[in-house]
């Protein structure tokens, strides 16, 4: 069982005045922070802290932020749907500031457990520095890093490395954070360890696990990519006991689940978030189980069978939520529905999903007419995510960084790209089955769905990547970050035009913080020189995407 977030959050309040609301992140104020860091608190302290921060940084991006989760069509938004069609790209954006206010804690506690001879937290510690700076370089492009909180050393405008530097630099530390962890002798505190309540063993799979995620990512671009991930295949996360994630308790907003009552005390922002067509659709296709876990039925989901016209049914799911529909009958002859007719997407239909990319007719979603009555966040005729997500806590909740799905897509894409050798279809089905066991589908469902032709991997190298790719697209649903990544890597599944999208182009990269054209401008300046073109919008492509 993962350890639960327990009061140990109450600890985390002493820490917040270090870890300033400033978007001048890494200036002379970050000096005194990171001296106050290192010299008042000790590592296994700053361990849950630094796991407590980390898996919400990316769990809030994964669902509560509608921003990544819009761009890979999980979720559309049904009022204010500017992420609908990827908005928030246009401005800058400061996440690579709120990346480095943890890693200020990681570099402390680093020279914390350096100066204990504690190889084993600075390998954990290691992996949590990797996984931060991999997310800045990976959104925005050249970053800063081996300058990177160099304050107490006089740099206060760190210059940015190249990111083919940082790649290079980062699978080092990695190989650096699994001898450490290998060789280190202290024991970890159950307590502090909020992820694997001591457990060495799952620490190493983890660093195992990013750096097949980093290898990965940058295979196009590395000569012996696959020569260190052969090296590393079997070390990594095997099963969903392994997944980097922690369980949230659900008693205070700062540790509940980013959607539940105390995260959102109104029901407007969970009513505003929607399935996107493109998720229930692929899941319809499937019979995928994780549609109900995942999705609500429709409150008034549309028929063309008149004798059903104003029937209600009710649905359980498998979570035990129960919920109430009424057929509504596609009566062309009633002039509102009529004016509708076009907006009628889904007739039939149980669990229908919003359609990607809509515009400012949101309210019309599906041939919703009857706008008074849902008002600024009600559409009756499309499916609102199930009610799992408006918990608090739930066993099904987790605030995820990487799961062992992620890893099996990884080495089945290997094999098939003759990165690594091994079965290609072996990995593929245990993606999908750690997938759905991790969002509590039973094991006859899992056999059921792996028997469909429709989920066999084809004969040719292209169908069988676009199977892997649908599937680990599918599996990482709340882990939006990377799911991100991954489609802006592959391109697969290509769901790009869908909806209202082919008018809109998809944003490659995060823009920088306008801060650092004030502050850091060289820096700035030669960072947005290797982009190409050199421009510092959402499109210009970084060295990866070169």
């Amino acid at each position: 069982m993962k350890p639960y977030l327990t009061k140990i959050f109450v600890l985390f309040f002493i820490l917040s005045f270090v870890s300033s609301c400033s978007k001048d992140s890494l200036r002379e104020n970050d000096t005194l922070q990171e001296k106050d860091a290192v010299e008042s608190l000790n590592d296994p302290f700053l361990l849950s802290s630094i796991i407590k921060k980390t898996t919400l940084f990316y769990s809030v991006q994964g669902y509560s932020e509608s921003v990544l989760p819009g761009a890979v069509q999980y979720m559309e938004r049904n009022y204010q749907g500017g992420d609908n069609f990827y908005s928030a790209f246009k401005s800058p954006v400061t996440k690579m500031y709120d990346a480095m206010d943890i890693i200020k804690f990681i570099d402390a506690s680093i020279t914390l457990a350096q100066g204990r001879n504690s190889k084993t937290h600075e390998g954990i510690f290691t992996i949590f520095r990797v996984l931060l700076f991999s997310y800045m370089t990976d959104y925005y492009g050249d970053v800063y890093y081996s300058e990177a909180l160099k304050g107490r050393d006089g740099i206060l405008y760190p210059k940015y490395d190249k990111q083919t530097d940082i790649y290079k630099g980062l699978l080092t530390e990695l190989t650096n954070a699994a001898n450490l962890i290998s060789t280190g002798t202290e024991s970890i505190s159950s307590t502090y360890d909020l992820m694997y309540a001591g457990d060495k063993a799952k620490w190493l799979k983890f660093a195992n696990s990013v750096k097949l995620r980093l290898l990965m990512r940058v295979s196009a671009k590395l000569q012996d990519a696959g020569t260190q991930m052969t090296t590393i295949s079997s070390l990594g996360f095997s099963s969903t006991s392994d997944n980097a994630e922690i369980t949230f308790t659900g008693t205070t907003k700062d540790n509940s689940w980013s959607g539940g009552s105390l995260y959102w005390p109104s029901s407007d922002e969970f009513d505003r978030r929607r399935p996107c067509k493109t998720l229930v659709d692929i899941l319809t296709t499937f019979n995928d189980p994780r549609l109900q876990i995942w999705c609500a039925p429709v409150e008034k989901p549309w028929t063309t069978d008149p004798t059903k016209n104003g029937i209600t049914f009710t649905t359980t799911d498998p979570n035990g939520f129960t919920y109430s529909s009424t057929w509504e009958y596609v009566d062309l002859t009633n002039s509102e529905i009529a004016t509708q007719a076009t907006n009628i997407l889904d007739k039939d239909k149980v669990y229908v999903g919003f359609v990607a990319g809509m515009p400012g007719d949101w309210k019309n979603g599906n041939g919703h007419y009857n706008t008074a009555a849902g008002g600024s966040t009600g559409n009756f005729k499309v499916s609102r995510f199930s009610t799992l997500f408006r918990q608090n806590s739930h066993a099904l909740l987790q605030a995820t960084i990487m799961n062992s799905d992620e890893v099996q897509f990884i080495l089945a894409e290997a094999v098939v790209k003759g990165l690594i050798s091994g079965d290609a279809d072996t990995y593929y089905r245990a993606g999908i089955t750690q997938s759905m066991k991790r969002w509590g589908v039973k094991d006859a469902d899992i056999t059921t769905y792996l028997a469909q032709s429709a989920i066999a991997l084809p004969s040719d190298k292209a169908g069988k990547l676009e199977k892997i790719a649908t599937q680990k697209w599918l599996a990482l649903f709340t882990v939006s970050s990377e799911a991100y990544l991954d489609l802006r890597r592959t391109k697969l599944p290509d769901i790009f035009n869908n909806g209202y999208l082919k008018n809109y182009q998809f944003p490659v990269r995060f823009r920088y913080p306008g801060d650092e054209l004030g502050q850091n401008k060289d820096a700035y300046d030669a960072g947005v020189a290797t982009l190409l073109p050199a421009v510092d919008d959402q499109y210009s492509k970084m060295w990866l995407l070169q």
